[in-house]
């Protein structure tokens, strides 16, 4: 592992922060059908004691949208349950919008997912935040190929307390977030 210079480091937080667009938070059943529907279908909970679709419907969702060229390409969603989420973290999917339809692009569990103002192949880069405890979080840069999301910059980022700045250490991707080939 490398420790990223201090000026990378602050750089690549200040992108994320500066590219935050306006979440909004809603219910389920409040949505656009279409959004509302793929929510449906890849929000399942598949927990033992799962509710029923329509209780699905009253969960309050973050959805925030994607703009690339002027236009609404997609919108990152993430339900805001017991089921889809654990402490800080929660299912987060990413859908591009197809006509009226969406297809899901990237799915995993963020504390926060975000488009950045970097554009790669028609799309913004995603930058999600996965918390692990209360000093210690994953930062990964997501960037579009032209067919997925893929990460191509993975950070640790430690607050130690009593420093002003946390320590950021870059590191290989990996892990398990879903890609989906889409568009």
């Amino acid at each position: 592992m490398k420790a990223l210079s201090f000026c990378s480091a602050i750089f690549m937080l200040i992108i994320a922060a500066a590219a935050h667009g306006s979440e909004q938070l809603s219910v389920v059943a409040n949505l656009e059908p279409n959004l509302q529907q793929a929510i449906l279908h890849d929000g399942a909970c598949v927990r033992p004691s799962a509710a029923p679709v329509d209780d699905l419907l009253r969960v309050p969702v973050k959805t925030e949208e994607i703009h690339a060229s002027g236009r609404e390409a997609g919108v990152i969603a993430s339900p805001q349950d017991t089921c889809h989420c654990e402490g800080e973290n929660c299912a987060t999917f990413v859908y591009l919008k197809s006509g009226d339809s969406y297809r899901l692009a990237l799915e995993n569990k963020f504390s926060s997912l975000h488009p950045m103002k970097i554009v790669k192949h028609g799309l913004p880069s995603l930058s999600g935040k996965l918390q692990i405890s209360p000093v210690q979080e994953e930062t990964t840069v997501y960037d579009w190929n032209g067919q997925e999301y893929q990460p191509s910059l993975c950070a640790t980022v430690i607050q130690h307390k009593n420093q002003r700045l946390p320590s950021i250490t870059e590191h290989p991707c990996g892990g398990t977030t879903k890609t989906v080939a889409t568009r």
